[in-house]
C-alpha cells in the first residue's frame, strides 16, 4: 500500500532560511519528517513494482547560511540512487517545490526498481 500524498501531512514552514534566523527545532523536525516521507515513498514505489527489499539510506545535509542543496542516498541490496533537491523545495508547498519532489521520488523509483 502507498503511503499518502506527503501534501497531506506538511506543516507550512516556506521561506526558512538559516540567514533569517528564523530556523528552530520544529523547522528540523519538519525537515527530517519529509525527507523521511520521501524515503517512505520510494520504499512502497518499490513494492508496488514488486521489489521487495528494505531500502537503506544515507544524507548529506549542507550547512552553512542558505543550507542549498541536500542529497539523499537511497539503496537497495545492489544498487543506489540519489536524490537531490534544494532545502526550500523540500519545505516548499507550492505547486512546482511539490512537483520537483514527487519526480525525484518517481525517478529514484524508477532507478531502483530497473536496477533489481
Amino acid at each position: 500500500m502507498s503511503p499518502p500524498p506527503l501534501a497531506s501531512n506538511r506543516q507550512t514552514v516556506t521561506g526558512i532560511r538559516m540567514d533569517n534566523h528564523q530556523f528552530t527545532t520544529q523547522v528540523a523536525l519538519e525537515f527530517h519528517r519529509r525527507v523521511a516521507a520521501i524515503i517512505a515513498a520510494v520504499q512502497a514505489g518499490m513494492g508496488d513494482n514488486g521489489v521487495h527489499e528494505l531500502l537503506g539510506y544515507a544524507t548529506d545535509f549542507a550547512v552553512g547560511e542558505a543550507r542549498g542543496r541536500q542529497t539523499l542516498v537511497l539503496k537497495s541490496r545492489h544498487h543506489s540512487s540519489c536524490v537531490h533537491l534544494q532545502w526550500e523545495t523540500i519545505l516548499g508547498d507550492g505547486p512546482a517545490d511539490r512537483q520537483l519532489v514527487d519526480d525525484a521520488i518517481q525517478s529514484a523509483i524508477n532507478d531502483l526498481v530497473r536496477r533489481s
